[in-house]
């Protein structure tokens, strides 16, 4: 049945496109009528246009991500069709493509999603905080990219470019104020040092008040102080010759999530466990923004980039070298579940509290060569990766003694994993398009990968052991200290057909492949677990597409139709205090839109609509819904540009999207159900008339949605989420010199 659904979606979806490629465009407009701005990608490592690029992509130019209020990865997942960003802390966000992603944190394991900044695979979630300012353009590849990209990009990848150095001089200097205290400053200045050598600079200086509050200890929570820098020198000695010299640095300082105890009324739990967790919320009203725990929680980050990348024309072909070092460095302290209990004078039945500390550096080399010609083109390249991850992190529980009979659970538990694991990859790829004809062309490509982890993996009593063993979470178990290592090596490929029926009318079939490293598990129950990784992930790609535009380039309309299959999906879930790994087996299906209307050149409509479904097929979830997959999501934008006498500019702009509501859990367990939410965002720009600075009072949340960023079911009952912010707004000013 499953199978015959999924046919018949994939038939309506081809009518579609091509009904729509059948309509006659020889409509006529004015030659004045605007026009939609043309996006150049480099997706398939080439400049060329988006329209033209016969794969799933979302990009955005920097025009389209300062105008947008983009300012951090939340807001590109909203306006991307099936991307889901959720997140634990600032250390660990959690990026889902297409319903895959990963909730594992350990130093053995990587992300499913990759992030790719300036070329340069980022190996930690941890570093992806980069500041989106000052951009040339994001890209978000949905869908496994297993031939021309780094590592463990099975689910997809997100491609975030910076502006580079040119000779021509500018400047732009800002200043953002806004509620709790919000005040953001900004600017970058570019420009010309000597007649081969140009530089940039630019810095990002950000504080605000938190949103939420422990009542207990009266700290804000959720607060943000970021500083960040970054720098580039560009050097051409010859036409044939470019170096790009690239730092950056950041530091993010906050006080770490607000997590909230909720959904008892659907728990299944006794009322013996779930009384003193709604007691406790009702000391502060059971306010969503509100905690009560005794702990200071504490969240910290840094981040360091080096860049050296080198472009050498040789003619006949392009050769590039892309040298880079990257270090993170982060520390969190939080209440995991913030009931207060008998340890700290409360009335509540335990308390969770969670501390790390991890190190990484990673440094990386890749080589390409690229050529093209009016029937050829192709690109061939080596690529290695060293990283090192040290992570320590501390779980401590204050139990309270429920009942006489329940006395495992009386006992505190302090314990601390301790890890130290060690990756190095190295792959070889290759991927030719031969235009066999003017319209029709043939993609070929295949990656050979080989990853090598190594991880000392240790879990130590920080306090005596009871007559219980050893007590804490997540786990119940003796000490233990392992080493293990493993070798993993695949070959994955790529085959996409790609019919120009006219200029403005494309459509494509591919079939590609994924492959994610397997990975080792920190916070384990014994030393079997801990010492035993979980298999790599196989992913499986079919896509039928077309790309279209009509009406002189005023309209765009794009559909996509994806059937993913997954091998050995890694799952992660708390069961009882204890964190299991696993392997799934997984499909995902589901249509993909995106569209833009040049209606006037001062009015513009644009929007994505995408549906997805999946599922199970193997293990021991097989038949859930697979987590943070909405069936449907859509995103809506309008933006007017009203011009006023003397030249000055008018412009508003509003979003709206939706999401569908999805299961945050594996086992669908009805406590993990996020409910659908719908988000507004609006903005009113003034420019002068010597378009040298701008004003502009902007609201996101604007209905104030109540929504969950992460979640976790409780082991005794309810559940803790962290709600995602409130409605925020505010005023920013920007000056610039060119």
């Amino acid at each position: 049945m499953k199978q015959k659904k999924h046919q018949t979606v994939a038939l309506r979806t081809a009518m579609i496109a091509a009904s729509m490629l059948s309509v006659s465009s020889a409509t006529q407009v004015n030659a004045q009528a605007a026009m939609l701005e043309e996006i150049i990608v480099t997706a398939e490592r080439r400049a060329e246009s988006l329209q033209q690029t016969p794969m799933s992509v979302t990009a955005f130019t920097g025009d389209m991500v300062s105008q947008g209020g983009i300012t951090s990865m939340e807001d590109i997942a909203v306006q991307t069709p099936n991307f889901k960003m959720t997140s634990f802390n600032i250390t660990e966000p959690q990026l889902y493509l297409r319903g895959i992603g990963t909730t594992n944190d350990s130093a053995g394991s990587d992300p499913a999603v990759a992030v790719f900044i300036d070329d340069v695979y980022i190996g930690r979630p941890s570093g992806t905080s980069t500041d989106l300012y000052d951009l040339e353009r994001i890209e978000v590849l949905r869908g496994p990219q297993g031939t021309l990209y780094g590592r463990n990009s099975a689910g997809g990848a997100v491609n975030i470019f910076t502006k580079k150095p040119q000779q021509e001089f500018e400047a732009k200097t800002g200043v953002t104020v806004g509620n709790e205290a919000l005040l953001n400053f900004r600017g970058y200045i570019n420009g010309p040092i000597a007649d081969t050598v140009a530089g940039k600079l630019t810095v990002n200086f950000r504080k605000r008040d938190g949103f939420a509050e422990n009542v207990t200890t009266g700290q804000d929570l959720e607060d943000d102080d970021t500083k960040s820098v970054r720098g580039q020198l560009l050097f051409t000695p010859s036409d044939a010759v470019e170096v790009l010299l690239g730092f950056d640095y950041t530091d993010i300082d906050t006080s770490g999530s607000n997590r909230f105890l909720t959904n008892f009324d659907i728990d299944p739990f006794p009322e013996v466990f779930t009384a003193p967790m709604i007691a406790a919320n009702e000391v502060f009203g059971n306010d969503p923004r509100k905690s009560s725990h005794d702990e200071i929680q504490t969240s910290e980050k840094e981040l360091m980039g080096l860049l050296l990348r080198v472009d050498f024309d040789m003619e006949w072909a392009t050769l590039t070298s892309i040298t880079a070092y990257r270090e993170s460095e982060s520390e969190w302290f939080q209440a995991l579940v913030p009931v207060l209990s008998n340890e700290d004078g409360g009335t509540g039945l335990f308390e969770v509290d969670d501390g790390a500390m991890q190190e990484a550096d990673q440094i990386s080399q890749e080589i390409r060569l690229a050529a093209e010609s009016d029937r050829l083109k192709w690109v061939a390249g080596l690529y290695y990766y060293k990283e090192d991850v040290d992570k320590d992190e501390r779980f401590i529980t204050y139990w309270d003694p429920i009942s006489p009979g329940v006395t495992s659970l009386t006992s505190p538990g302090d314990v601390s994993f301790i890890q130290a694991a060690s990756t190095t990859s190295i792959a070889a790829f290759g991927q030719f398009t031969w235009n066999f004809t003017d319209a029709l062309a043939l993609t070929l490509g295949a990656r050979y990968t080989e990853d090598e982890k190594d991880i000392d993996n240790a879990a130590v009593t920080n306090i005596a052991p009871t007559a219980a063993g050893f007590t804490g979470i997540p786990l119940v178990g003796p000490p233990y200290s392992v080493s293990a290592s493993e070798t993993w090596d695949e070959v994955t490929f790529r085959a996409t057909v790609d019919w120009n029926i006219s200029d403005n009318h494309m459509i494509y079939a591919t079939y590609s492949e994924g492959f994610k490293s397997g990975a080792f598990n920190g916070s384990q129950s014994s030393a079997v677990v801990a010492a035993v990784p979980i298999l790599p992930e196989l992913a499986t790609n079919y896509e039928i597409g077309a790309r279209t535009q009509w009406l002189d380039d005023r309209i765009r309309f794009n559909i996509t139709y994806f059937d993913l299959e997954y091998d050995d999906l890694q799952t992660w879930s708390l069961i009882d205090f204890v964190l299991i790994a696993d392997n799934a087996s997984a499909e995902v299906t589901g249509i993909e839109t995106d569209f833009a209307f040049a209606i006037t050149e001062n009015f513009s409509l644009s929007g994505n609509f995408a549906t997805m479904d999946g599922e199970f097929v193997e293990g021991a979830n097989a038949g859930n819904d697979m987590p943070r997959a909405p069936d449907q999501t859509w995103s809506l934008s309008a933006n007017l540009s009203v011009p006023l006498n003397g030249g000055a500019m008018l412009g508003f702009g509003a979003t709206a999207s939706f999401t569908d509501e999805y299961h945050f859990e594996l086992s669908n367990d009805p406590r993990g159900l996020e409910g659908d939410v719908t988000i507004v965002d609006a903005s009113a720009k003034y420019t002068g008339a010597s378009e040298n600075w701008d004003v502009t009072l902007w609201g996101k949340n604007l209905s104030d949605e109540l929504y969950s960023v992460h979640h976790i079911n409780g082991s005794l009952g309810g559940a803790t989420r962290i709600y995602a912010p409130p409605r925020t707004y505010g005023l920013s000013f920007n000056y610039y010199w060119n």
